[in-house]
């Protein structure tokens, strides 16, 4: 009993149980950590295996041969092209998909940029598609074959050769009596723009920024795409593409039918252009799976998606982009009859399907073309790195609950004290004058326990949720105005010639700056003393690590790239942030904190990404990361327009109102 009731001993438990805790903190992040770099080496992931026995693509027997002319084809096309440069060939399209026998159609859309950056000018835009009807099925089930039309001066690579391989293979199909699904072959306009409109039109969706005409020819569901981007030759070997929109990913089991049927066909077949590794066992074949990994988490992380076939995800349409990858001077390539048969080869496969893919892995990281890593594996650890902070908010709340009942402690001790003196005082008193002393006595009490009340009053006013609640609520203010923040920009941007996508990063980085002052904002004016920032900061810091855990966990069902990245650069210095007397304590937390600003991290994320790239100086990579940071935020303000990109209000809503509590965390006043 002396235990619990010696102050003494009682503050060398909590130094013991925060020792402790705080190990263990370490502990759970970099078990986390470790654990998940470490999943992949082969022996902690799985080998990709079918889920859906109906594909059966082991046998399929190709047929597609040379005889289809591509050639002949391809020189058409490129007369078509040499006519304008800055045009696509719809019309040669149209009528090649007309005399093939498709039923064909011309699809019109208008473009009406938001944030008024047309000057309110609707942009038109055609795609064009047939439809090859199945002679054994009733068109309730559909597949699609897209290809982008780009023209011939455009900086994107050439598709010339998707748009040859797409005719030479409705023509082959045409012919062929098994089909059980009708397939669409589709050529979009203005890359995912078009397709976005196509999409919309064929599900008869209505939009306010991608407005499309009615889809005069329809099929069944789509169960599955496959988008092309191949060249019109030099093909030395094919990468697969299956980032969507805000992460989504493909089933597994349709990365697996692409690999399969390409290593049937002999042709070499990378993901994010890298191989898998000869020895994967070997420290070597290893860091190549790090690698891998790491690039498709750092690709998913971003959003947005690495090919047209990002679209169809949230369709639930499953799809990859095939991508030819040329090699100049290079002794060995793949023809297109090649390609063509590996086309032949999925489509088959695909018609065999009875269902919808469904049994396969929705949730998945990939190491290589051959290994995968379940959401039953990498969540786990996961939820380690998410423990350091919940670890934290169960050692905030003990100290909290110690303090408390500390100070009820001394408050009981105290009235029993004062009762104790009353007694005597009323038991010693025999006259008058003693009673007159004993009422004198007792207004002065009165007047000290006033002045207590308010001083407690004060005290309390530091203490407790309503303490809180302005930094709370000033923190989604903030949020909300860095979401609306691009609206109101476009709105006092007439008057200054600068371009939409400066007005809008410099508008934004101005928000973000002012930011940082929000604790100047909320600080109070105290008697005697300068402003300072008093609030209970254990509460706030509790219910701010609890609102970040909830927010990692709920991206990491999506999207666990971004998740992972997050929870790596922010549990860390968020556990650590809290009050100090020490000044260089203090500016050493405002350094890390600044450190993980959203703002900041983006910019570290443009730095990554340009890294690769070639530059004159250090000051030129710097700039071209600056630029690149630019353009990457004007486009996701974009693409939550057109595309239903949720980035943009994550960060704005979530991740800015979040830091903001820790910031003004670290400029809580302890005195």
């Amino acid at each position: 009993m002396g235990l619990l009731t010696d102050p003494k001993r009682q503050k060398k438990i909590v130094d013991v149980i925060s020792k402790y805790n705080n190990i263990l903190c370490v502990l759970c992040y970099v078990a986390g950590v470790t654990g998940f770099l470490a999943l992949a080496y082969q022996p902690f992931n799985g080998a990709t295996y079918f889920s859906e026995n109906a594909l059966l693509p082991g046998l399929v027997t190709t047929e597609f041969y040379a005889e289809m002319n591509l050639n002949a084809l391809a020189s058409e096309l490129k007369e078509e092209f040499n006519k304008d440069k800055r045009k696509v060939p719809r019309e040669w399209i149209y009528n090649h998909f007309r005399e093939i026998g498709l039923d064909t159609y011309i699809q019109n859309y208008s473009i009406k940029y938001p944030l008024d950056i047309a000057k309110g000018q609707n942009i038109p835009g055609q795609n064009v598609y047939g439809i090859l009807r199945a002679k054994r099925a009733a068109s309730t089930e559909a597949i699609v074959m897209s290809t982008p039309m780009r023209p011939k001066d455009s900086d994107l690579s050439s598709t010339t050769g998707g748009i040859v391989l797409m005719m030479a293979m409705a023509q082959y199909f045409r012919r062929q009596t098994y089909w059980s699904k009708d397939i669409i072959f589709l050529v979009s306009d203005h890359e995912q723009i078009g397709l976005q409109a196509w999409l919309d039109g064929y599900h008869d969706i209505k939009a306010d920024y991608i407005v499309p005409s009615d889809v005069m020819g329809r099929s069944g569901a789509i169960q599955a795409a496959i988008n092309l981007e191949i060249p019109d030759g030099n093909i030395r070997y094919f990468d697969v593409k299956i980032e969507g929109m805000n992460g989504q990913l493909p089933n597994l089991d349709l990365f697996n039918l692409v690999v399969r049927i390409c290593n049937q066909e002999g042709v070499d077949v990378t993901f994010h252009r890298n191989n898998d590794p000869m020895d994967p066992q070997t420290l070597e074949g290893y860091m190549q799976s790090v690698k891998t990994m790491l690039e498709m988490m750092w690709s998913q992380a971003a959003g947005t998606p690495s090919g047209n076939h990002g679209l169809f995800h949230k369709y639930h349409i499953e799809a990859v982009t095939l991508q030819g990858i040329r090699r100049k001077n290079s002794n060995f390539a793949y023809p297109l009859e090649r390609t063509g048969r590996i086309l032949e080869g999925i489509f088959r496969s695909l018609n065999n399907l009875l269902e919808r893919f469904h049994q396969s892995f929705f949730f998945y990281i990939l190491p290589g073309t051959r290994n995968y890593v379940s959401i039953g594996m990498y969540m786990p650890l996961f939820g380690l790195i998410c423990a350091a902070g919940l670890i934290k908010i169960s050692l905030l709340m003990a100290i909290a609950i110690w303090v408390t009942l500390k100070k009820d402690k001394e408050s009981e001790e105290e009235e029993k004290k004062s009762e104790e003196e009353k007694k005597e005082e009323e038991e010693e008193e025999s006259d008058q004058a003693e009673r007159e002393a004993k009422a004198l006595e007792k207004e002065v009490e009165e007047l000290r326990k006033t002045v207590m009340d308010e001083a407690v009053e004060e005290e309390a006013s530091s203490e407790g949720l309503i303490s809180i609640m302005p930094v709370i609520l000033i923190s989604v203010m903030m949020g909300v105005f860095s979401y609306t923040g691009p609206d109101l920009i476009t709105m006092s941007a007439p008057p200054f010639r600068i371009k939409m996508e400066d007005n809008i990063s410099f508008g934004l980085m101005a928000l973000y700056t002012a930011s940082l002052m929000v604790p100047r904002l909320i600080s109070r004016k105290q008697p005697g003393a300068s402003k300072k920032l008093i609030f209970d900061w254990r509460l706030l810091k509790c219910v701010t690590l609890l609102f970040q855990s909830l927010v990692l966990f709920s991206i990491s069902l999506m999207n666990i790239s971004l998740a992972f990245f997050l929870a790596v650069v922010l549990v860390p210095i968020t556990v650590i942030a809290q009050p100090t007397k020490s000044s260089l304590l203090r500016w050493l937390q405002k350094a890390l904190l600044f450190l993980v600003f959203p703002a900041v991290l983006l910019f570290i994320a443009s730095v990554i990404t340009s890294y690769g790239e070639k530059h004159k100086d250090f000051l030129d990579f710097l700039g071209n990361s600056w630029s690149f940071m630019k353009t990457n935020i004007f486009l996701t303000i974009i693409d939550k327009y057109f595309f239903g990109s949720w980035m943009f209000g994550l960060f704005s809503f979530l991740m800015l109102p979040n830091w903001l509590m820790f910031w003004c965390i670290v400029h809580c006043s302890l005195d």
